[in-house]
């Protein structure tokens, strides 16, 4: 038996996948419902593919070793 889910329960659902902040059984939970509906897998495979862009095309700022020093001396004071 299939549990309906509404749009944004889904979303959360699938983000939280990502984000690693499932347990193991949330996530096999999850990858069976993905497996039996079609909306699910649509919503599953965008979310995919989007963090796949970012991860792969979106590119972080270096940060100097300067600025961690500094960051690191103001913690520790």
């Amino acid at each position: 038996m299939t549990n309906r889910f509404d749009d944004q329960e889904m979303r959360n659902r699938v983000s939280l996948f990502f984000d690693k902040a499932l347990s193991k059984e949330d996530e096999q939970s999850l990858l069976t419902d993905v497996n039996q509906d079609p909306n699910f897998v649509k919503l599953f495979n965008q979310e995919k593919s989007a963090r796949e862009f970012i991860r792969n095309n979106v590119k972080r700022p270096s940060v100097s070793p300067d600025l961690i020093q500094n960051i690191r001396n103001a913690y520790r004071d």
